[in-house]
């Protein structure tokens, strides 16, 4: 690992109250002695000594180059071992323009700090022994969270959940791979068909482990990455002031207009922990123009892709032969109808509506008057619950590579519960810890970080 000073920009770059740009490494407090002055007057000769302070201790001063006030900012120094990346590190909390922050990441650089990678304060605390791998990665997770559900789960993660299971399982393994390379050098100490039952009793019971663990893995994804609910039906139903219920704020543009909405607006609503993708799609029609041709085959198209569809039906006209081709395609997945505009007279052909689709799945509503609102989001919850059962926060999400690599566990113990002869079943016991090694970051290649910390955003 490469042991030169890094430093970036921690905070989102903007106006903001305050910046901060992190250092870690062996030259950290070197520089941040040459440019930080302790005090109010920053002209005064007077240098932090290091050295004499106690670790994890803020500090009022200034950054000063060359006799230049660049900042007036407050200084958090972390001795190694215990920092985020057990190494050397400070962080500057600068005012939070843009040019303050640049002009100290500047002068950082300028006396011998480099600019960090994507990811790469991370990525330290990985090498360093801090946290393994699937911890890392729920670094990111945590920082992409999208409700408070999903934010707990992240920081279960950080804090060992993933890893604590996997080290269990781990153990057991390793464990019957002890016993058998012994019933190997050894074959004459043990009767043989007891010692095959015992092998296969504790392999089917860590089979069964893992697969009630990628059960709750399931829910863990849809908890981080949400569920995708397209709203459609014609133009001026209703779809938009629906987006807008949700989100309790005037997001979508709402008119009387047929068609305002040309292209699909997505914004994620928190139901009950779960992280819902609203689409509001541009309305079903005969299309006018060559932009609005675009929203309509856009939104076909997020009805497909969608995990549910909500389709919008105006109560206050006759059904129109797009809304029977919305009827007959919105059957496809698990669906709610809504019956819109029923403040006004109601002009739409109840009964016909009732046989083309399941009565329990339409709700009555003025989307304008707040009336049916609870009752749809009531509907939605009741097609989450019953696709994915109660999402609870023991639930724990697993990206693509942590699911591959156990269920490549699982794959490796279920032949060897097939095998009979003892080498054959330790080749697959060996070949499940490796997956597990790899998983965990006990065994990694470069190529696979770089993918992993790729994904980060400088400064974390």
């Amino acid at each position: 690992m490469e042991k030169d000073t890094i430093c970036a920009i921690s905070t989102p770059f903007g106006i903001s109250g305050i910046g901060i740009v992190r250092l870690s490494g062996e030259n950290t407090f070197r520089i941040i002695e040459e440019i930080f002055v302790p005090g109010k007057d920053p002209f005064k000769k007077k240098k932090l000594d290091i050295e004499k302070i106690p670790s994890h201790t803020i500090h009022y001063g200034h950054i000063v180059d060359n006799g230049k006030v660049i900042d007036e900012v407050l200084l958090t120094i972390m001795k190694k071992p215990k920092t985020y990346t057990r190494e050397d590190m400070a962080e500057i909390n600068c005012h939070g323009g843009i040019i303050p922050l640049k002009e100290v990441l500047n002068l950082c650089i300028k006396k011998g700090a480099r600019l960090a990678y994507p990811g790469e304060f991370t990525k330290r605390a990985f090498l360093n022994g801090r946290i393994d791998l699937t911890q890392a990665e729920s670094v990111l997770e945590i920082v992409n969270s999208k409700t408070e559900t999903s934010l707990e789960i992240g920081i279960k993660k950080l804090k060992g959940s993933l890893s604590n299971f996997i080290s269990e399982i781990r153990e057991k393994i390793f464990d019957i791979l002890v016993n058998i390379e012994a019933k190997i050098n050894f074959p004459e100490e043990e009767d043989v068909e007891k010692y095959q039952f015992d092998i296969k009793s504790q392999l089917k019971k860590i089979v069964e482990e893992l697969q009630e663990f990628l059960s709750r893995a399931n829910k863990g994804k849809i908890i981080q990455l949400g569920i995708n609910v397209a709203i459609v039906g014609s133009p001026n139903v209703g779809k938009s002031s629906l987006l807008n219920a949700f989100l309790k704020e005037e997001r979508a543009i709402v008119t009387e207009i047929p068609g305002t909405t040309r292209d699909a607006i997505v914004e994620v609503v928190n139901v009950k922990g779960v992280p819902v993708n609203i689409i509001d799609t541009a309305g079903i029609r005969e299309a006018k123009s060559k932009i609005e041709k675009i929203g309509v085959e856009k939104a076909i198209s997020w009805m497909k892709k969608s995990e549910i569809n909500i389709l919008i039906l105006d109560g206050s006209r006759r059904l129109n032969e797009y809304d029977y081709r919305l009827i007959e395609n919105i059957k496809e997945k698990p669906y709610i109808v809504v019956i819109n505009k029923i403040d006004l007279p109601l002009k739409i052909e109840i009964e016909k509506v009732k046989n083309m689709i399941d009565e329990d799945k339409i709700v009555m509503a003025s989307i304008k008057n707040e009336i049916g609102i609870d009752k749809i989001e009531n509907k939605l919850w009741e097609i989450i619950y019953n696709g994915y059962g109660e999402i609870k926060t023991d639930a724990i999400y697993l990206n693509l590579r942590q699911e591959k690599k156990i269920n490549m566990v699982k794959f490796y113990i279920e032949q060897a519960q097939n095998e009979d002869m003892p080498e054959v079943i330790a080749e697959c016991l060996k070949n499940s810890l490796n997956e597990i090694d790899e998983l965990t970051g006990n065994k990694f290649s470069d190529k696979v970080l770089d993918e992993i910390f790729s994904n980060f955003c400088i400064g974390k």
